[in-house]
């Protein structure tokens, strides 16, 4: 697709062809990060390493306590 076809698409044609691109976009990097955790998994399967991928990142929300609460207990 050159510049010249993308400026001949009606605006309607035009916002379909990003939204494609979008969702072909996240289905490419949905893609690559199971092969990314596949990978990971068979070289730690390799060595004897057991590995948990759970799809969450960072630290675990800390769970606050107001002091009515810790008052009224």
């Amino acid at each position: 697709m050159t510049q010249e076809s993308v400026k001949a698409l009606s605006d309607a044609d035009l916002s379909q062809v990003i939204v494609w691109a979008q969702e072909e976009i996240k289905t490419r990097t949905e893609r690559r990060k199971q092969e990314a955790i596949a990978n990971i998994k068979a070289l730690a399967s390799q060595v004897g390493v057991s590995v948990s991928i759970a799809g969450t990142r960072g630290r675990p929300a800390r769970i606050r306590t107001t002091t009515k609460a810790m008052k009224a207990g």
